[in-house]
């Protein structure tokens, strides 16, 4: 007992323990990480590099001048919350910077959980910059060593805690070539390009839903098919589906399936032009479009949507096709546009015009963007518990995705289209805010799933489904 004794007071002779050591070891640390620490709870990437440079900005609030030190601060806390979103929306640093610009579209107000999250990061910085300040003036009685012991269990924790989860993510947005042929897509599974060249030449329509990943669980991912899965649509079409690999956010998944490209929208730029299907379709004689229920200028889709061969583009500005004096309600939270189900409406109509010559139609959903806001579409999977996914987040968006399959059915199964081919694929992995969500789905995959048309049987299916529900 002597020995702890005098070990003690040893410290407290070189102030080891003093009680401004012991604070400064732990409330900086404490108050600066407080939102991802909470985090932990349900999902957080991994933040090794990220609380290294909050502690080096924190040791520094010892020696700057008060002005110096805040704006060192900020921007660290700014950077590290930059780093937190690429990780968790998987989109490369670079693009996410780039896309601050397209940040007046979101209806980011509308979203009380992300309003809440940006004031408890806005007091995380501000606890953590007064608590360096009023210690500051004691910075004589401070030493350092109990710090960077706190810090380096801190580190530790963080990593064992978050590399798991991390690792069944799948994270594959920080891709290094750019713009160079990818040979797994699911246009490329299911041929899409030599249906183009056919004889007779079906409908193309492309369907990517968006945050639609691959499930784990063949029971589940056939949950979100089944409407596709029914033995009216198998009587008219063969039925293929399978997963195809990820990178990226939306845009990449785009470039993916339309060009077959490892990409984004800023590759497209300084570019004329790709050889994508859209363009190929043109050239075989079809007219090209694009759908979508939010703005066309996001990540500038009216810009390169063009370059790869959309003639038509039908977006928010436009009525995504509608008519233009048809007021339809919105939906969604942050991302708030035009329903998808009226959407649907739209590329349904579309592809029923008599215009002669065969159609190409690209639909982007939009509704399954996260925060999902309850209550748009049919309560089908009992989601106010979690539902068979144990989830509720992750029900709700699957909910939406089972919606869109609700609504290519109607359409596939009207007679009013003609012979199409059809494919539905998701962009990315859903960004869930848990990790037993995550973890329901394969990594660095993503499901699709193709319709091709039984020329002799269609006609006949679709007047057995006369009565499919309109969504």
């Amino acid at each position: 007992m002597q020995l702890f004794r005098d070990f003690a007071s040893a410290l407290k002779q070189r102030n080891w323990i003093s009680k401004e050591t012991v604070l400064f070891a732990i409330l900086p640390l404490l108050f600066s990480n407080i939102i991802y620490i909470f985090m932990y709870f349900f999902f957080s990437p991994v933040r090794t590099i990220s609380i290294v440079l909050l502690s080096i900005a924190v040791v520094s609030g010892l020696l700057l001048r008060r002005g110096v030190f805040f704006f060192v601060l900020l921007f660290v806390f700014i950077f590290d919350a930059l780093i937190f979103v690429s990780l968790y929306f998987q989109m490369p640093l670079a693009m996410l910077l780039d896309s601050l610009r397209y940040a007046g579209n979101l209806s980011v107000m509308q979203s009380l959980l992300y309003l809440g999250v940006g004031m408890a990061l806005a007091c995380s910085f501000w606890m953590t910059f007064q608590t360096v300040r009023k210690l500051s003036r004691c910075r004589h009685k401070i030493r350092l060593a109990p710090f960077a012991i706190v810090l380096l269990g801190f580190v530790a924790v963080d990593w064992w805690i978050n590399l798991t989860p991390q690792k069944s993510m799948g994270f594959a947005a920080q891709f290094t070539e750019r713009f160079v042929p990818v040979d797994d897509a699911a246009s490329i599974h299911s041929e899409l390009a030599s249906r183009l060249d056919q004889p007779r030449q079906p409908n193309v329509l492309v369907v990517m839903v968006e945050g639609l990943g691959a499930f784990q669980s063949d029971r589940k991912q056939e949950l979100v098919w089944e409407p596709l899965l029914s033995e009216q649509v198998k009587q008219a079409y063969e039925i293929k589906s399978g997963t195809t690999r990820y990178f990226g956010s939306t845009t990449s998944g785009e470039a993916r399936e339309l060009c077959n490209l490892k990409a984004d929208y800023r590759d497209f730029r300084d570019r004329k032009g790709a050889d994508c299907l859209p363009g190929q379709a043109l050239e075989a004689g079809y007219r090209t479009a694009a759908f979508h229920a939010f703005t066309q200028t996001f990540f500038e889709r009216v810009d390169w949507f063009p370059k790869i061969g959309f003639q038509e583009l039908y977006f928010l500005e436009n009525n995504a096709g509608l008519p233009p004096g048809d007021a339809r309600r919105h939906c969604g939270l942050t991302f708030r546009g035009l329903c998808d189900g009226d959407v649907a409406e739209a590329v349904k109509a579309y592809l029923a015009e008599d215009g002669g010559e065969p159609k190409f139609v690209y639909w982007l959903t939009l509704n399954s963007h996260k925060p999902v806001q309850p209550g748009e579409v049919p309560a089908r999977l009992s989601c106010e518990d979690g539902g068979v996914f144990e989830d509720r987040e992750l029900c709700l968006m699957s909910e939406q995705w089972l919606n869109v399959s609700h609504l290519v059915r109607d359409m596939a199964l009207s007679d009013s289209i003609g012979d199409t081919e059809i494919l539905l694929v998701g962009d990315h992995h859903p960004p869930l805010f848990t990790r037993s969500g995550r973890e329901q789905f394969q990594p660095d995959k993503v499901a699709w799933l193709h319709l091709s048309p039984k020329r002799s049987s269609k006609t006949l299916t679709a007047s057995m489904s006369a009565a499919a529900p309109d969504f």
